[in-house]
């Protein structure tokens, strides 16, 4: 059976055209990567672009172009609080991400859920797993950074309870970019160029508000800027099912973030990530605005700093 032959064909040539970028780019990953640090131009000053794109919000480290050295490891969990107010259980992903080479990088999550106790009980598990790779560092001659292309790949596991997954496993390839507008401000530009292709399951659908219920495009764009306590990025998001599906249906969003990083030292390997944020978003089910807050927990080995 063909790869992907869930997909209509012109999306079917589209993910294998990206997944062998990704594999040729690969294959050539012996290329020196940039440094993980650029200087500022008055030169006074360092900006470790390695720690500022992987505070930015969690879709965009997973996807933008970035300075780890070789063998960099990161371990992370990620509790969702506001479940006990809102929910019967708390969902508690964990995963990691691994700098294989010096342009190649892996992910790879589970997302856990159990019942806090306060509600009615849903029991415990695993709902799903989320795998995604990147060649990173393409084109570099073209900004700081250059671009990425790779693919990330989401699909329920078991029978979780409806509001942990809509129910269709998810392929999503993409192309992404970063560019330093002022480094002396260390103001970053990004942008993901991305699809994502669905193939249903044994479990039943279970959209969310704006969520779109065909294969789709998107395209996002932000900026963001790293204070000396904390970093502020602005994102704007399309996406529609106008070219890859025979719905035609739009979502646009904004999401404005704060990301307050905290470590115990300035060397430690561990550290917490709280961001703050909202969102306006315009789809098929109307507008939604609303706040969030989320936390996330990183330990992170080093090459040059390997736990002893």
């Amino acid at each position: 059976m063909p790869p992907f032959h869930f997909l209509p064909p012109l999306a079917r040539h589209a993910a294998l055209t990206l997944l062998a970028a990704a594999a040729v780019a690969t294959i050539r990953a012996d290329e020196p990567a940039l440094a993980t640090a650029t200087k500022a131009p008055n030169g006074s000053a360092s900006w470790d672009l390695a720690e500022f794109v992987d505070r930015l919000p969690d879709l965009f480290p997973e996807r933008l172009p970035g300075f780890e050295p070789t063998g960099m490891l990161r371990f992370y969990v990620r509790p969702h609080f506001g479940d006990f107010l809102h929910r019967n259980f708390v969902r508690v992903p964990f995963g990691s991400r691994v700098k294989v080479t010096e342009n190649i990088e892996y992910v790879a999550e589970l997302q856990s859920y159990f019942t806090h106790g306060l509600r009615r009980g849903e029991g415990y598990g695993l709902s799903g797993l989320h795998l995604g790779m990147k060649r990173e560092h393409m084109l570099p001659a073209l900004n700081v950074g250059g671009f990425s292309v790779g693919v990330g790949y989401d699909t329920p596991l078991s029978r979780p309870p409806s509001d942990l997954t809509d129910g269709f496993r998810h392929l999503q390839p993409f192309v992404a970019a970063t560019h330093e507008l002022h480094p002396k401000w260390k103001l970053l530009g990004y942008a993901t160029l991305s699809a994502d292709f669905l193939a249903a399951t044994a479990i039943p659908p279970h959209f969310g508000r704006n969520q779109l219920h065909a294969n789709s495009l998107a395209l996002s764009a932000g900026v963001a800027h790293q204070w000396s306590r904390f970093h502020g990025s602005l994102t704007a998001s399309y996406a529609s099912t106008m070219l890859m599906s025979n719905e035609r249906h739009h979502v646009f969003a904004l999401r404005p973030e704060i990301v307050f990083p905290w470590k115990v030292q300035p060397a430690s390997r561990a550290q917490i990530l709280f961001t703050v944020g909202g969102r306006a978003v315009r789809g098929p089910d109307g507008t939604e605005l609303g706040v969030s807050s989320s936390m996330r927990v990183e330990f992170v080995l080093r090459p040059d700093n390997p736990v002893k």
